[in-house]
């Protein structure tokens, strides 16, 4: 410091050993301040805080002045940039002659050197911490750091702050809401949100001018728009009372606005410049860069990270599609080879690493033989009923660790439904490879079951060929097809014929047809000959070691009438012929059977039936409906004609005939007395223009009852 070292010398050489003081004001001091004594303990005078420090430099006045005040006078320099400086010294102690204009022009020279100098050095110091600012907040590109730190560099920038706000706008609430703060309370991030042109902020975002305040009259007047929400929002995180100044700069990406910079002055000596302002202003710039670059950075960052996201689902999807061919080629192997089910299916688990097992419903068995029985027919039949999408089931067991997932997929051929995969899995999921594995799987396997089931059709019709060909065969013919079918020609033998009806649909009968065969086939599988089905109707011809597995035969056939009837997807009518004995007889048993059949299908019934219960029935298995419909009105014509006035007498009549023509019983049942009874007989005999005792009217009118009852 030369030039403050030449001033001294100067003071002492014009007033010798007297003590004095040095005092400086720079352009942000509010107030006169110590600077240099040249005593140990110095003398500090009251009055430079109050009346010397109003003397203010006025342009075109002196500048300098002499003044005496009480026991004091003062040596005061006004510069127009740097500010004042002040040498007091004690009147009594001073003897020398006052100072010549030469010495004041000296000394004045002197203190503005020496105040040059100081300002420099500020300056400096100012410019390396601006440097070591906008140093930090461009070392890093992450945008998040670079708002964290931007308050604490702008207070390291400008010292004559000591709190600050960075307001960044937010489009989707049209608001500029707080980012970073320093000196504040942290519940300033909650509430305190500026509209566009709210208070001094909202105008410098509004207009892009920088505004300076350094009062706090001036800086309460310049927020009295601030909404009363804010302010009090604000005044929490910090007392307004205590502002004395305030800077405030926008922030702005090329021509856009994107926030603003506040720094705020509550507990500082100094006062803002428009220096200050200057300097904010040029580092909201260095910031406003530093963010653009890290949003730019953040930009080509996320964007490497999408395309090496996309890269490697592009990976993933070729290895995924590379090992989806390799698994369509050995399922397509297995396919073309006609390896059957039960290899494809083990096939299946282990392409998949998963227990797999295959229900077949038309067939009524599960693949690989070994399979556990993990559900029931009927179980499989109310989980998947029509259903085409997978289904997932937990199965409990004993212990808890052992708990598994199943997962059933159904497999169709349009409206027919062929059975299901279970897998068994401990995850929640199938991942997307072993999904894919099933359905290709799937796929082959319903491929597989239908060309099992169009052989199957082959083969009934040739079947149905040859049984038409044993029954109408005669002498050593029939005697050499019988031994064909391994018949014995005096055996004893049953035809059954099942007449399936109510099911429109050609694949669903013929699913339906198949699932019967293979049913019987199993169940019958002791004695059966042989068993088809052709068009609507399945066959089975019987050759019985014992006329006692008639009774058995029939159980089974009325267990399956009961399971498909609650199916409801087609009706079963099923007719027994006689147990005939020679190989001869095979045909009158069939014809009897397919009467017996025909007996219910054209009542609309299902159930089975044998023929030889038919009873007095047989005798109109060869009238049509109509002609039987026709005979029971003439009989009842009489007593429909006046259906109100007479249905108590032919409910009568149906009850007495029920009853065997017992007067009694039908008086009973009918809750009467018996002469009220005979009565009712007379009118009738009087209505249909009969007599009960005679055999042929009693016959008609029992046939008419029994028929009318069917």
């Amino acid at each position: 410091m030369a030039a403050f070292a030449y001033l001294l010398s100067r003071i002492h050489q014009y007033y010798g050993d007297t003590p004095f003081t040095i005092w400086l004001k720079g352009s942000r001091d509010r107030h006169l301040h110590l600077y240099y004594s040249s005593e140990s303990k110095q003398k500090a005078p009251f009055s430079i805080d109050s009346k010397p420090s109003e003397a203010s430099f006025v342009a075109g006045e002196d500048r300098y002045r002499y003044e005496e005040q009480l026991d004091c006078c003062y040596l005061r320099f006004f510069f127009a940039e740097e500010g004042q400086a002040l040498v007091m010294m004690e009147t009594k102690a001073t003897s020398s002659p006052p100072l010549t204009s030469e010495q004041w022009e000296i000394l004045w020279l002197g203190f503005q050197l020496f105040m040059a100098e100081e300002t420099i050095q500020t300056k400096n110091q100012e410019w390396a911490k601006l440097l070591q600012g906008i140093h930090s907040i461009s070392a890093t590109l992450d945008v998040e750091d670079i708002i964290r730190d931007i308050i604490g560099n702008a207070l390291a920038v400008i010292p004559a702050a000591d709190a600050g706000l960075l307001h960044l706008y937010d489009a989707d609430i049209d608001r500029l809401v707080p980012k970073a703060t320093v000196g504040f309370h942290d519940t300033v991030y909650r509430n305190f949100k500026l509209r566009v042109g709210e208070s001094i902020a909202g105008k410098v975002f509004q207009d892009g001018q920088p505004r300076m305040y350094r009062s706090h009259p001036e800086t309460s007047l310049a927020m009295m728009d601030l909404s009363p929400d804010n302010f009090d929002s604000l005044n929490d995180a910090k007392a307004l009372r205590d502002l004395t100044g305030l800077l405030c700069v926008p922030i702005s990406l090329e021509q856009k606005r994107i926030g603003v910079l506040v720094l705020h002055q509550f507990h500082q000596e100094n006062v803002f410049s428009a220096y200050d302002l200057a300097l904010l202003q040029g580092f909201a710039d260095q910031t406003s860069i530093a963010l653009q670059n890290a949003q730019l950075y953040a930009e080509a960052r996320q964007a490497y990270q999408n395309m090496a996201a996309i890269s490697e689902q592009l990976r993933v999807k070729h290895d995924d599609l590379v090992k989806r061919n390799k698994i369509h080629e050995s399922i397509k192997q297995l396919s073309l080879q006609n390896k059957g089910t039960e290899t494809i299916v083990k096939a299946l688990g282990r392409m998949t690493t998963k227990q797999v097992y295959f229900a077949d419903w038309l067939e009524q068995r599960y693949y690989p033989e070994e399979s556990p029985i993990l559900f029931s027919w009927d179980e499989l039949s109310s989980l998947l009923a029509g259903k085409r999408q997978p289904v997932s089931i937990q199965l409990f067991s004993d212990q808890k660790q052992n708990d598994q997932l199943c997962y059933l997929y159904p497999l169709s051929n349009g409206s027919v439904f062929l059975g299901c995969l279970l897998i068994l899995i401990k995850e929640r999921h199938l991942s997307e490879l072993e999904r894919v594995t099933i359905e290709q799987g799937s796929a082959v396997l319903t491929l597989d079951l239908v060309k099992k089931q169009s052989l199957s059709s082959v083969l009934y019709k040739r079947t149905h060929d040859i049984f038409q060909e044993l029954i109408t065969s005669k002498g050593s013919e029939l005697l050499d097809r019988a031994r064909e079918f391994g018949l014995q020609p005096q055996g004893d033998f049953l035809v059954i014929y099942a007449f399936l009806s109510r099911c429109h649909d050609l694949s669903l009968l013929e699913a339906n047809i198949h699932r019967l065969v293979t049913r019987w086939k199993w169940e019958f599988s002791s004695c059966q000959v042989l068993t088809y089905g052709f068009h609507n109707h399945v066959t089975i011809l019987l050759q019985l070691a014992s006329t006692h597995e008639v009774q058995e035969v029939i159980e089974r056939l009325s267990d399956a009438v009961d399971e498909w009837e609650l199916a409801k997807e087609v009706s079963l009518s099923i007719g027994a012929g006689s147990v005939v004995s020679g190989v001869e007889q095979i045909g009158k048993s069939f014809e009897e059977a397919k009467k017996a059949a025909h007996y219910l299908t054209n009542r609309g019934r299902s159930g089975v039936v044998r023929y030889g219960d038919l009873g007095v029935n047989r005798l109109m298995l060869n009238q049509s409906q109509e002609d039987i419909d026709a005979f029971i009105h003439d009989v009842f014509a009489p007593l429909w004609e006046g259906h109100e006035k007479y249905q108590e007498l032919e409910h009568t009549l149906l009850t007495y005939m029920k009853c065997s023509q017992s007067p009694q019983q039908a008086a009973r049942d009918l809750h009467i007395h018996v002469n009220t009874l005979y009565q009712r007989l007379k009118r009738i005999e009087e209505l249909l223009q009969i007599d009960l005792r005679r055999p042929e009217d009693l016959l008609k009118v029992q046939l008419a009852c029994h028929l009318r009852q069917e």
